[in-house]
Parts: structure tokens; sequence; C-alpha cells
């Protein structure tokens, strides 16, 4: 190699017909002492060739995993292209790896989690990478609890939450019954003093014409309006709100002032594949 200008001509045609990254094609160049069919070979070894081009394609499959470690908590979504790689033991090992990291703060943003998800990537041969993740730390009187619903136990989840409780008589299995809820139930929040304004009244917009094209009468349809704000929107977006999923008519807020003094929930949070 006599110059920098032909080193760095080579790295490109190098990354063009690897997919390889800059810096990959060019240690792997100097590595070889300018050779290009040997820095291709390096790449080859190493399995980077076709990474890059790989990275370009859609995940739209996955799994979602969590993990609770002591006063920690996490969720993940980890992605893949296919469902024949998102069954794969290896690809749900390394989604309950990630999630046992950020429990633990051992990773701390998504990029951390390049360097674990890049040799599964280049073995198993297909796009993969983490979507998302959330982690919650605890201090005080309470818990964290976490749940991942598996339809069949040898796969991967499709869907989880991990949530805070704060209060004494918390137990297991009302944390279970309550990750249940938010796993079946989809609540997007705890009360209704948590719903936005302005998606009050885009849903109280949508109830009105509604109410109109039905020819309801002008004057009652404030009345209606606020009927079904409380009996359906609240119901079903505010947890506390919802019926239980156990029996289709306790709300859960009754559950939780029959569990013990103080029992709340502080958050929650909700991953499904692909929302």
């Amino acid at each position: 190699m006599s110059t920098t200008v032909d080193l760095n001509k080579l790295v490109v045609e190098l990354r063009a017909k690897t997919g390889a990254g800059m810096m990959d094609c060019k240690k792997a160049l100097t590595e070889a002492s300018g050779d290009f069919e040997a820095a291709l070979t390096i790449l080859r070894k190493k399995g980077l060739s076709d990474a890059a081009k790989k990275s370009g394609r859609v995940t739209k499959e996955g799994v979602v995993s969590v993990s609770v470690q002591g006063a920690s908590a996490a969720i993940v979504e980890l992605n893949s292209e296919t469902d024949f790689v998102a069954r794969n033991p290896e690809f749900i090992r390394l989604a309950d790896t990630l999630a046992e990291k950020y429990a633990k703060g051992e990773l701390k943003t998504v990029d951390d989690a390049k360097d674990l998800v890049l040799p599964v990537f280049q073995k198993l041969g297909e796009n993969m990478g983490l979507r998302r993740f959330e982690r919650y730390t605890f201090q005080g009187q309470g818990g964290l609890f976490g749940y991942a619903h598996k339809t069949d136990p040898s796969t991967g989840a499709k869907q989880g939450a991990i949530i805070e409780l704060s209060g004494s008589g918390i137990t297991p299995e009302l944390a279970k019954e309550l990750l249940l809820q938010i796993v079946a139930a989809k609540p997007k929040y705890i009360k209704r003093e948590e719903v936005p304004a302005a998606e009050i009244e885009k849903e109280k917009e949508i109830y009105r014409d509604m109410l109109l094209k039905e020819g309801k009468p002008e004057a009652s349809i404030p009345k209606i309006i606020e009927g079904k704000i409380n009996k359906l929107f609240y119901q079903q977006l505010c947890l506390l709100e919802q019926p239980s999923v156990r029996d289709n008519k306790t709300p859960i807020s009754e559950i939780l002032k029959k569990a013990g003094t103080g029992v709340c929930v502080a958050r929650f949070a909700r991953y499904q594949l692909g929302e």
C-alpha cells in the first residue's frame, strides 16, 4: 500500500463488496497489509462480510423478556426478521440475558446491547436488534414484579409487563394478578387523572359525531358523552377502573383495597411485540 489515498479507496471498495463497516474494512486491510483478497477472507472469517447488508432488512418478529433483580426490574423487546429465528433457543436466551443485564444496570442504552447481539446475529444469519427497554429501580416498602406471557413454554413471550407496587400486604399472587390484567386488558394509565386532556377531548369529539349521525337530540348529547367517557373510555384505558379479567366485574381498585394497607400501583410498563 503506497499512500493513504490508496488505502481509503480499497476501504470503500471492500465495504461495497462485503457490506461490512468502514472501520472493520480498514482494520482488515491493515491486518492483511493492503492485500484486498486477504482482507476479504479476514472479514468472512469474522462473519462481517454480509452483516451490514443484512442489517438493512426489516425486523418484525421477536420476543419480549422480563427480569427482576432485587430492587430493579427490566423489560426488553428483541426483534428478528422471522418467527423461525424468534423461536430459536439461542435467540430467546439472548433476550433473557439482555433483560437481566438491563435490570442489573450493566447495560444502560439500546446501543449497549450491540456487542451481545452481533455474535448471535452472525451465527443465525439474520438481522436482529434490541428495539426498546424499560428499567425500574425501587426504594421503600413494596416491590417490583415482572411477567412474560407465553402460549408455549418452549418459545419466547410476545407480551410482558413489569410493575412497581407500594404499601404493605403485597403478595406475589397479587402482583401476578395485576400483571396478568395489564398484559390482557392493555391499560395505558393507572388512573383517570393521568389521561391527557387532549386525549379526552378527542374521544368526546368522536362520540359526538357518532351520536349526531345516530340522530340523537343535540341537547342530550353532552350527558350521553359523559356517560360513555366514564363507563367506556376510562374503563378501557385506566387500570384501576378496569374490571378484573378474572371475573369481569370486580374493579381493580377494589382488589387493591382488599389487599392491604395503602397498596397502590406506582407505575407499570407493558410491551407487546411490534406495538
